[in-house]
């Protein structure tokens, strides 16, 4: 989420404001992203970076990476072994076209940004417990254009012995371990104190102690990554296990349900997550549906992200490790990293409809699916884990759903709103939700009749709704004559010279923003939606209108009768 998709602890605009390690809770964490690599040309080009030197006289060869080291042999042979910091001057080129040179121009020994911040001015700062690798200042540059920084502002880059493939049936691309070459992802921008911006994930999974090679220093939820996990299965501290957590961490941090490469979230949304060497559970051995301490308020489970290799239950997969058939031409695809499932709340707030978890359900009308569901909640922490859960996360849901409910079944009478109660034990369908009568001021026989897609809600902190310009959407109501309430949800319109909520709703038609007795504007507000397509944030939201001066906010049209008003109000996460 992350956007849609979001989850915090405590962190704004991809900021981390770190605290001590708690026992049942996890420590301050930082925000997801949409960038494996938090530089356009890696995440764009799909580049990897050759071992081979191309300076004209290496200093250097045989290279390879160890930790996140570059080592080999010097030249002349036999004069000794070459560690990272003989590789400052060093030029690497790109695998295949175009070609980009990059040049290494500083090394330095890197430790956890999310460690080092909490000691920063510190004269006698402990030494670092999430182990370290090394950071490189790299500069990039092509025949035709000059030398420059390879991350933004300047900011470092970790190597990782990843490179990019793509498969040959579908055409898609991921990142899988490599040894014949390599790939930078740039380490998050220091803002003040433990607060941190852009950035890959590849490095935010490094360091919050999820490195793509084996290490035996604690992870940033506390925990070192071998003995027994929570379940009382053993961890082998391996190779094969530790590229396992961190290709489960690029999932999770990026938000991709499915494991298809597609991210759901946008860049700084915060989260908090656990994994299986701990998780704090129920009674039951269930994970715990929100996280204890006054700090940790409104914090929620959202999803098991798994290996899905690593099930070892040999029936009913999971719908994301589950073949998926991208097209009778394109064969089958099996995605190894994703969520394992989704909490109540997930469902109730995201569009899954077209996706591995709802691959043939286009709307809620009629209320079907494709394959009967499991909510998070209703498996055992073991349970989770048989089916390859590695990480867990935990989210304040900074977006909602936006529904579309119709009283009666009759078009004329519809609200599109985010004022639903999540569905608590399992309905027919997961994005089953009731209207809040309370909230609307209407009577219960609403029911929902389509999840028209994502608002961010009106809890996202200022930072980051000014950081992604976004624009409110408000709830407008009337009532006629025969005392029949009916809504609006539209834009406060760019003529408004004050900007103010109420401007929203035409009051010349009756229209008044629809604020509860003792409310404030805010009550009217449903959420926050980007003014352009960008990212997953893509479907337009319009706004349609028949010849009863009856109103619908839909993504798609509600029928013979209706018109859509163009432009659209904006753009969500939204089903087709």
């Amino acid at each position: 989420m992350r956007g849609p998709c979001l989850g915090a602890w405590m962190c704004l605009s991809g900021g981390l404001y770190a605290t001590a390690v708690l026992a049942d809770e996890p420590p301050a964490q930082s925000g997801q992203g949409t960038k494996f690599h938090g530089t356009g040309i890696f995440d764009e080009g799909h580049v990897n970076v050759s071992f081979t030197s191309s300076s004209s006289r290496p200093s250097c060869i045989g290279t390879a990476l160890s930790k996140g080291g570059l080592r080999g042999n010097k030249f002349p042979i036999g004069t000794g072994q070459c560690g990272p910091m003989d590789y400052v001057g060093h030029e690497f080129l790109s695998v295949g076209a175009p070609q980009r040179k990059f040049k290494i121009v500083s090394v330095a020994p890197h430790a956890s940004i999310y460690e080092t911040c909490r000691y920063a001015g510190q004269p006698n700062p402990p030494p670092p417990v999430m182990g370290t690798t090394w950071e490189y200042q790299v500069t990039w540059s092509t025949a035709l254009t000059q030398p420059q920084p390879l991350c933004p502002a300047n900011n470092v880059a970790l190597a990782v012995p990843l490179s990019w493939t793509q498969d040959a049936q579908s055409g898609s691309w991921r990142l899988l371990p490599s040894t014949s070459a390599f790939t930078f992802a740039c380490v998050p921008k220091h803002v003040s104190g433990c607060e941190f911006e852009d950035g890959g994930v590849i490095a935010k999974c490094v360091d919050w102690g999820y490195p793509p090679w084996t290490s035996a220093a604690q992870t940033l939820t506390g925990q070192v990554l071998s003995g027994l996990t929570t379940a009382g299965n053993s961890l082998a501290g391996n190779l094969q296990e530790a590229l396992s957590f961190h290709q489960t961490c690029l999932r999770m941090a990026t938000a991709d349900y499915c494991g298809v490469g597609h991210s759901n979230t946008v860049d700084g949304t915060p989260i908090a997550f656990h994994d299986t060497k701990y998780v704090p559970l129920t009674a039951a051995a269930h994970v715990v549906t929100s996280l204890s301490g006054s700090a940790y308020q409104g914090y929620y489970f959202e999803a098991a992200w798994a290996d899905c290799s690593l099930d070892t239950t040999g029936s009913n997969p999971t719908p994301a490790c589950r073949a998926i058939h991208a097209n009778p031409t394109n064969g089958v695809i099996l995605p190894r990293y994703a969520a394992l499932c989704l909490s109540k709340r997930r469902w109730a707030s995201f569009p899954f409809a077209g996706t591995c978890f709802d691959p043939h359900s286009q709307t809620l009308t009629p209320f079907d699916r494709d394959f009967v569901p499991k909510y998070c909640e209703d498996y055992t922490v073991e349970q989770l884990e048989e089916r390859g859960a590695r990480l867990f996360t935990f989210s304040r849901f900074l977006d909602t759903g936006l529904y579309r409910f119709q009283q009666d079944g009759d078009p004329g009478r519809a609200v599109t709103t985010t004022a639903y109660n999540a569905p608590q034990p399992l309905p027919q369908h997961p994005n089953l939700v009731g209207i809040n009568t309370a909230r609307l001021g209407v009577p219960a026989n609403y029911v929902p009749v389509r999840l028209e897609g994502s608002l961010l809600s009106k809890t996202i902190p200022q930072a980051l709704r000014a950081k992604l310009q976004l624009d409110g959407l408000y709830r407008c109501a009337r009532v006629d004559t025969t005392g029949q309430k009916h809504f609006l949800t539209t834009l406060i319109p760019d003529t408004s010279v004050t900007g103010a909520p109420s401007d929203a709703c035409p009051a010349p038609l009756g229209w008044s923003l629809d604020v509860p007795t003792g409310g404030t504007e805010v009550d009217a507000l449903e959420g926050y939606l980007s003014p352009v397509a960008s990212g997953f944030m893509a479907t337009p939201l319009s706004l349609w209108h028949d010849d009863n001066n009856h109103f619908i906010t839909s993504t798609t049209s509600p029928g013979i009768g209706w018109t859509e008003l163009q432009p659209p109000l904006g753009y969500i996460p939204g089903n087709p």
